[in-house]
């Protein structure tokens, strides 16, 4: 089972990597771009199940943290893109209240982990950050339902593109991190690298969107 579990992620982690790159460079609310958003939303939906999983079959803490904070990006993203002309609703208020206990998982094991000297403790502090940003506009939404027009397209965007991120950090793990051991490279460095070079791309799209 964890065998079949494992391979199953792995593929649903790259069909999720080749959508949201296909989806990125096709043009937004064509037929196109929501086909390869669906097959995303659905692949992301098993990459997060299966890290939930092995986190437990195989305890990791780590691992199921980063599988909730990417869980709640692609959620939030596929109800931003959804719901086009409804009002947010009980579910987006529960979203909310999920969020805020993620929050406090990322940024309450991150803070131990990094207390009991392991580096990774600050790549949960800061996707626990990084989660904080977004409850808070979504709770600012809820009473104010500001995701009307190019608001909700750009929130759209940074939430499936957020997952991306993390959909990413969690091959480098796989693949990077095991062959850096034992050198002077911190492993908390090669997990930041894809936050550190998306989210300006991120930044870059959103601006574009909310000013046009």
């Amino acid at each position: 089972m964890v065998r079949f579990l494992l391979i199953s992620h792995v593929i649903a982690g790259a069909i999720a990597l080749t959508c949201a790159f296909g989806a990125v460079s096709t043009r937004k609310g064509s037929s196109s771009h929501v086909f390869l958003g669906r097959i995303y939303s659905v692949a992301m939906v098993y990459v997060v199940f299966g890290a939930s999983v092995l986190s437990v079959l195989r305890p990791n803490p780590f691992l199921f943290s980063i599988a909730l904070f990417s869980g709640y990006l692609v959620w939030t993203g596929y109800r931003r893109a959804r719901f086009k002309l409804q009002d947010l609703n009980k579910v987006d208020k529960n979203t909310v209240i999920v969020g805020k206990l993620i929050i406090l998982i990322l940024i309450g094991y991150g803070t131990f982990i990094l207390i009991n000297g392991e580096t990774l403790g600050i790549v949960l502090l800061v996707f626990g950050i990084i989660t904080y940003l977004f409850v808070r506009e979504d709770s600012k939404a809820v009473k104010e339902n500001i995701y009307k027009s190019k608001y909700r397209i750009a929130s759209h965007l940074q939430r499936m593109l957020g997952g991306t991120i993390a959909t990413i950090t969690a091959v480098l793990v796989q693949q990077v991190v095991p062959r850096i051991e034992g050198t002077s490279v911190p492993p908390f460095i090669v997990w930041l690298v894809p936050t550190i070079l998306i989210t300006p791309l991120i930044t870059y799209w959103s601006r574009k969107i909310l000013t046009k």
